[in-house]
């Protein structure tokens, strides 16, 4: 009995650290979109699954990655994030706009769509 095998996209969101989170939005290039959140944020479990779905959709416009601030103090600090989870989104090493907290899945979508 022969086989079939067929390859399934998995649409990958970098894990960030203060180690290399610097880096990682210099060097970025196209739109970089940074999901700040914290293990015990109830709020991001239940972002999670949005995000991860728009990463699918759109991830031929924008690289999308997280960075656990639990784990990682001083990204967030030096950009003031207050907010989990917080959607940074840069563009050129810089910042260009910010979201966060409980987004309904379309006005994230919408948020996202004003950076592409």
């Amino acid at each position: 009995m022969a086989q079939i095998g067929f390859m399934v996209a998995k649409i990958i969101i970098e894990d960030l650290t203060d180690s290399n989170f610097g880096d990682r939005i210099a060097h970025a290039k196209k739109l970089l979109i940074v999901e700040f959140w914290d293990p015990w944020c109830g709020i991001c479990a239940e972002m999670a699954p949005v995000y991860e779905g728009l990463a699918e959709k759109c991830s031929e416009s924008a690289t999308f990655a997280r960075l656990n601030m639990r784990d990682n103090k001083a990204s967030p600090d030096s950009h003031q994030v207050y907010v989990t989870p917080s959607f940074i989104f840069f563009r050129d090493g810089k910042e260009a706009g910010r979201t966060g907290g409980l987004i309904e899945p379309e006005a994230l979508e919408e948020e996202f769509k004003k950076y592409f």
